[in-house]
């Protein structure tokens, strides 16, 4: 008996890594054209908070149906945040050119517009992959989660970043980042978020599910 049980955790622990595997390889396949990036990432999270919520289906086809009907908004959300993310880094490096006084005042207030727009990417897009809403409403709500939830905001954005800056420590730690991060890093932080936000789209669902979500 005992064997069988570590068999079947054995093989749920083995069935997982390869979903990651095989998630994290679409969406990197999917992005490669850059501008798909939002559709791709909403794929990813559409998928991801079935698996943590167990109502995990067909991945391959869960990923490309998302991956279809959400092109147009993730994409026109990508492109959006996009934008407004090179302009916020080139005020910044401006800002630098200015010197002490002015210049030191300007790169917090560039460096928390940054933390904000970080926050607001982390949640658009599980927020596009989980309701159907306008764009207006989806940025509007994750602007409005990343203070509302602000702890679970910190989290997350500390997730992406701690795993970004030891990737890029120095050139070693680079070569083996960048294997990891085809193989299952960015399915890997999606899968660590995800469970965090169980807990922060309890807001959005109805009463019993967050009842439930609290049990759990």
């Amino acid at each position: 008996m005992r064997f069988n049980l570590m068999d079947n955790v054995v093989m749920r622990a083995l069935s997982k890594i390869c979903d990651m595997v095989f998630l994290n390889v679409l969406w990197v396949i999917c992005s490669i054209p850059i501008v798909t990036i939002g559709a791709s990432t909403t794929a990813l999270y559409t998928v991801m908070l079935k698996i943590v919520r167990n109502e995990e289906g067909y991945i391959f086809r869960g990923f490309f149906k998302a991956f279809k009907e959400n092109f147009k908004q993730s994409t026109v959300i990508w492109l959006i945040i996009a934008v407004f993310s090179v302009l916020c880094w080139l005020d910044f490096r401006i800002a630098g050119m200015m010197g002490a006084g002015v210049g030191d005042v300007l790169r917090v207030i560039f460096m928390i517009v940054g933390f904000l727009l970080l926050s607001v990417t982390i949640y658009v897009f599980p927020l596009t992959a989980r309701y159907e809403n306008k764009i207006s409403a989806t940025l509007k709500n994750a602007l409005i989660l990343t203070i509302a939830k602000l702890p679970y905001t910190v989290l997350m954005v500390a997730v992406v970043v701690v795993a970004v800056i030891a990737s890029l420590w120095n050139t070693m730690t680079l070569m083996l980042a960048v294997p990891l991060w085809f193989l299952f890093g960015v399915s890997l932080i999606a899968w660590v978020n995800s469970y965090l936000l169980r807990r922060v789209f309890t807001v959005f669902e109805p009463e019993e599910d967050a009842q439930k979500e609290k049990e759990q």
